[in-house]
């Protein structure tokens, strides 16, 4: 009887301690205003069930926070509901004796990333003539509103353009006493290495600020032998990047260039990619490249020319009539300060798309637990978080979908700007409290 007695004293003492838990954690949920971490930065937070359409949580939801690479959300809904199943990557015409191509801002042209080049398959086989269309003027700019000084030089940024190349990137490699390029078109512009480079156990190719010339240096710890191109001054690189390239398939063809598309033919479109592959690899490694030139495909597809403000205009009052109300909203990447946009608005975005027939493919582009950017994060619970991170100096966010261990479907959005100190320490912030979700409700 005393054991029996012992026992019950002993359960009833464990349940009262886990209702304390329990509470305890349920404070917890509603106390993040006073977490001493998050309030050394500007922050806002917005949870919602997207089944009972009821609001879990929200702070600071309805203000306009830098979202960084959580733009990406808005460019993959564009392309998702402009592109159909697959990238219409060019247009392309034909006559008794040529071929017309057109681009549409396709970045898988000639990029090793996707081995399948169907556009690239006609041209080196075709007896025709070769009459690509390039536009004279465009509504963009090489660089996004807003974009660092510096990015320039740097490999995640390359140039915006109508026709992409190689992704637009020069990758060099060392032969001998020499370093050539791929594409070889840039081998003679590369400056002859100094001793002082080609004797270093690692160097770096650096690109000068306005023309293609190369120069390699000396660096400390690595070997750095990818850099842009740019194509300031010379509406006509991309061209002559194919031709290079062509010829060397197809050394009889016959090319120029035309600057408007002739009336009389009628343009269809030549499919590339799947659309789906494409955003996969958009979002699981926030590709700011893919983003951009996706901006200008939606515009180029959607409304018939290439912009990026004019699209983005076009695209609130059409698409984002209702979701983004009041925000601004500049580039397709995000890498732009001047993007300003609420939790409110994301998790707007994430709802309709959860009520579209977009949201199974949606889950399946984003990045989900301990994948792409959230490689290291919310390991174990790989099936019940799917989302887009973002991160610029000082600046990070996270905005997506929670599925919790009760079976409730989350949407969720949490910026946070002007921190200092280590981006990671607020990325776990953001795991501990989305975690305890994923537990809890």
């Amino acid at each position: 009887m005393r054991n029996s007695v012992s026992y019950l004293i002993v359960m009833l003492c464990f349940f009262i301690l886990q209702s304390c838990a329990v509470k305890k954690h349920t404070d917890q949920r509603y106390t993040i205003g006073h977490d001493s971490l998050l309030n050394t930065a500007s922050y806002g937070l917005k949870i919602v069930d997207l089944d009972k359409g009821t609001t879990l949580h929200s702070l600071n939801s309805d203000r306009f926070f830098i979202p960084a690479s959580n733009t990406k959300l808005l460019t993959m809904y564009a392309g998702l509901r402009t592109f159909g199943d697959s990238i219409p990557g060019w247009s392309i015409a034909e006559d008794n004796n040529h071929i017309y191509l057109e681009p549409n801002g396709d970045p898988t042209f000639l990029n090793d990333e996707f081995p399948e080049q169907r556009i690239f398959e006609i041209l080196k086989n075709t007896h025709k003539t070769l009459r690509v269309v390039m536009p004279g003027n465009t509504a963009f700019g090489r660089f996004g509103s807003g974009w660092s000084w510096g990015t320039w030089q740097e490999t995640y940024s390359p140039e915006r353009s109508v026709m992409p190349v190689y992704n637009n990137m020069v990758r060099f490699y060392k032969e001998g006493n020499t370093f050539k390029a791929i594409p070889s078109f840039f081998n003679n512009l590369i400056e002859p290495p100094t001793e002082d480079a080609l004797r270093a156990a690692h160097s770096i190719v650096l690109r000068a600020e306005t023309s293609n010339h190369y120069k390699v240096q000396k660096n400390s710890d690595r070997n750095s032998w990818i850099r842009p191109f740019t194509g300031l001054n010379n509406d006509t690189l991309a061209y002559m990047l194919l031709s290079d390239t062509l010829r060397r398939a197809n050394a009889g063809i016959s090319m120029s260039i035309v600057r408007n598309k002739p009336d009389h033919l009628i343009f269809s479109p030549v499919h590339t990619v799947a659309t789906d592959t494409l955003f996969a690899k958009l979002m699981k490694r926030s590709d700011n490249f893919f983003a951009e030139q996706m901006m200008l495909m939606a515009g180029k597809i959607r409304y018939g020319s290439f912009a990026d403000f004019g699209t983005i205009r076009k695209l609130r009052g059409d698409l984002f009539d209702g979701i983004l109300d009041q925000g601004k909203w500049v580039d397709g990447s995000g890498l732009s300060r001047g993007n300003l946009i609420s939790p409110d608005e994301f998790v707007k975005l994430l709802t309709v798309i959860y009520k579209s027939n977009d949201f199974e493919r949606v889950k399946r582009i984003l990045p989900s637990g301990n994948e792409g950017t959230l490689r290291g994060l919310y390991k174990g619970y790989e099936s019940h978080i799917w989302a887009k991170t973002g991160t610029l100096a000082d600046h990070l966010g996270l905005s997506g979908y929670l599925k919790t261990k009760k079976g409730n479907n989350l949407a969720f959005s949490f910026l946070i700007n002007n921190y200092r100190g280590s981006a990671n320490d607020y990325r776990k912030k953001i795991e501990e409290i989305l975690i305890w979700i994923i537990e809890h409700d």
